[in-house]
């Protein structure tokens, strides 16, 4: 990547206000990561051309603490609090950050060049004997009880255990929200007992394997339409009808393994069994009182009738 003199830099502020020339463009032009001159172009307009004339500064541990302590307890945009706080560059503060939590939660001022041997093994016992504050301390908590809650979430439809695709897509999404490392969130699943585990080994192997249902996007979606279109009473079964009848030559096997994956399951029809009162002799035989008898000589003196139910099309015929 190419350096930038401080005339450069006023070139391209000068071109994207006056010329509308986007820092994608200048990007290209200067072979520069296209980021860091919308940052650098931001930076001027908020601050003037001489905030070019700032030089490098010491930054104080206070100073430090205050910015992380804007992005991670109030929840600031990083991009927005450099901007304010008149950084040279984006990605600083996302540095100081990323040591903040290395050196366990606390910030310190790191000095230049290569350590020795003996100085880096006393700044490590330093860093894992350093005593947390009451914010880191607190802040790690919330880290931790963000990350539960979200995977525990990932089982609640129907109480399915989730996969490892849907495990790693959201370890990837609290890595970006909580600005955490892979192994803070990962210690944070294996270690509690009731949720689903992921390896690390697995989680990376799961982001690079490919979604082999990218190109069932399309059928994936009419299944759905299907599905909630008549009330979740259709099944794999009928839905693969209806797609034949579309015109959608699809397996059965592929239709249930995609309603699967997407949590869709019919809802179970009892069947009405036919109904009868009869339970058999209960209770006492009045005695034949009347002296009634159903027993015939000959075809025709005795008659008896009887009444039949059935069940035809969700009514009853007799």
């Amino acid at each position: 990547m190419a350096k930038l003199s401080k005339q450069d830099k006023i070139g391209i502020y000068n071109n994207w206000k006056n010329y509308g020339i986007s820092a994608n463009q200048a990007a290209k032009e200067y072979k520069v990561n296209s980021s860091t001159l919308s940052y650098l172009i931001a930076l001027i307009d908020h601050h003037g051309v001489e905030i070019l004339d700032s030089g490098h500064t010491n930054y104080s541990v206070e100073f430090k603490e205050k910015a992380i302590a804007r992005v991670l307890f109030n929840h600031e945009v990083a991009n927005q609090v450099s901007l304010e706080l008149g950084l040279p560059s984006n990605g600083m503060l996302y540095n100081w950050i990323r040591k903040y939590k290395e050196d366990g939660y606390n910030v310190i001022n790191h000095k230049k060049g290569r350590p020795t041997h003996e100085g880096q093994r006393q700044a490590n016992s330093r860093a894992s004997k350093a005593n947390k504050g009451p914010q880191a301390a607190e802040l790690e908590t919330y880290c931790r009880e963000r990350i539960c809650k979200k995977i525990e979430r990932l089982s609640l439809p129907k109480n399915q255990k989730p996969t490892a695709q849907e495990i790693a897509t959201a370890v990837t999404q609290l890595r970006q929200e909580l600005h955490v490392t892979v192994s803070f969130v990962l210690d944070t699943i294996n270690s509690n007992p009731d949720l689903p585990h992921l390896s690390r080994s697995n989680y990376y192997y799961t982001l690079s394997k490919e979604d082999k249902d990218l190109k069932n996007k399309s059928i994936m979606n009419r299944i759905k339409e299907i599905f909630e279109k008549h009330k979740h009473r259709y099944g794999y079964r009928r839905i693969t009808a209806q797609l034949r009848r579309e015109g959608i030559i699809v397996n059965h096997k592929r239709v249930k393994r995609l309603m699967v994956k997407m949590h869709l399951y019919a809802i179970a029809i009892r069947r009405r069994f036919k109904y009868s009162s009869y339970k058999g002799t209960i209770g006492k035989i009045k005695p034949n009182l009347i002296k009634r008898h159903f027993k015939a000589v000959i075809p025709d003196r005795h008659w008896y009738s009887d009444v039949t139910e059935f069940h035809l099309n969700g009514e009853k015929l007799y």
